[in-house]
């Protein structure tokens, strides 16, 4: 009986653990030709990130003015003729993409205020933009 119980508890716990890890997988997806992955929330996720941004060419960060990161942001990418190119909520702090060279505006959306940014995406190398809101909750 015990040796029952051990193993009911070490199955428990094995099943626990697979969940923790697989909770810190973030998917990558794409939307027609492009590339892209969000996630930053925990610890682990931030690594994970940190680990993937070497495979995109684009990183998007969210933040409230005081430093706090967001998620749940709704991001819109479009091309420089105005063709969206990526439309997703990112589902943490950062979101990666990989963009064919060109001009590109992206408009983050958090808590009903919009935030517009344009960027210029190489033939080599990676991008950064920052976007911050004035957060009340914080």
């Amino acid at each position: 009986m015990k040796r029952c119980l051990r193993f009911i508890g070490f199955a428990i716990l094995a099943c626990a653990s697979g969940m923790q890890a697989h909770a810190a997988d973030e998917q990558i997806m794409t939307s027609g030709p492009v590339k892209f992955v969000s996630g930053g929330v925990g610890a682990a996720s931030e690594a994970r990130m940190q680990a993937l941004s070497k495979d995109f060419n684009l990183r998007l960060l969210f933040a409230a003015k005081d430093g706090h990161y967001l998620a749940d942001v709704a991001v819109t990418i479009a091309d420089g003729r105005g063709a969206r190119v990526l439309e997703t909520v990112s589902e943490g702090p950062w979101l990666l993409a990989t963009l064919a060279p060109g001009k590109y505006v992206i408009t983050a959306n958090h808590a009903g205020t919009s935030v517009t940014r344009t960027t210029t995406i190489a033939d080599s190398g990676r991008r950064e933009v920052f976007f911050r809101w004035h957060d009340p909750q914080y």
